[in-house]
């Protein structure tokens, strides 16, 4: 029976040998080419300053996508709050495909809904201020003109400064809002599933909307395990481990 792989949140290091990258790195040797194809629903990197430094910081990740996509597996990626500056050069060294959210694909005839899933924490003022921001096409294009140490300098700042964030502020305001939620699924009515990652806290949630059934999967990050989300060609979902070795 044939499948296809969901997964988000992998926060890779340029550390070769960090247990995330090892264990990712297997993820995509020996697990995903036995899948009809491959979704990373943002936050791949820990940190991507500019495809200059990132291609070279992360080589061995992106040999690897390039070996899985040459030899036919697609994979597709949606950009993260942490990994939203690659570009042209990135999706050429690996053969990844980019997919600009929220997506809408239909899938063993199921239709679903696919997205990194910050923007659902419509809770945390702060965080979507700063993201408005940064995603602003000038400031991005200004950032990525800078010189290597000094986006590197920028770069690492704000990965500390997020962290401090998360600290300090509540479960509850970093989790999605349930209004945002149902907005988004009564613009897209033929969707029944809603998959997305960020809140790093993978479950199923089943919910009602206009009287309709519909599914929430949060997948898991990979910090120290994930829980991934397999849907399969007879039309079951459902999250599991990655087998590694």
């Amino acid at each position: 029976m044939s499948y296809t792989l969901f997964t988000a949140d992998i926060h890779l290091h340029p550390d070769d040998l960090h247990p995330i990258n090892q264990a990712f790195y297997q993820f995509l040797e020996f697990e995903a080419p036995k899948a009809d194809a491959l979704y990373i629903l943002g936050d791949l990197f820990e940190m991507w300053v500019g495809d200059d430094i990132g291609l070279e910081a992360y080589a061995t990740v992106i040999a690897l996508f390039k070996k899985l996509t040459t030899k036919g597996t697609p994979v597709y990626l949606l950009y993260g709050n942490r990994d939203f500056l690659m570009r042209h050069a990135f999706w050429e060294a690996t053969g990844i495909q980019h997919l600009k959210e929220p997506v809408t694909i239909s899938l063993y005839d199921q239709s679903l809904l696919l997205l990194h899933g910050d923007v659902l924490c419509t809770d945390d003022k702060a965080f979507q201020r700063m993201r408005k921001i940064l995603r602003n096409p000038i400031i991005m294009r200004l950032f990525l003109r800078l010189p290597k140490k000094k986006r590197l300098q920028v770069g690492d700042s704000m990965r500390r400064s997020s962290q401090q964030h998360t600290q300090h502020k509540s479960e509850t305001i970093m989790d999605v809002n349930t209004k945002a939620i149902e907005h988004l699924m009564v613009k897209h009515p033929r969707c029944d599933h809603l998959i997305h990652g960020h809140t790093h806290r993978p479950a199923h949630h089943p919910f009602v909307v206009q009287n309709k059934q519909k599914h929430r999967w949060v997948l898991g990050d990979w910090r120290p395990e994930t829980q991934i989300l397999k849907i399969s060609s007879s039309g079951t979902l459902e999250l599991i481990e990655p087998k590694l070795i």
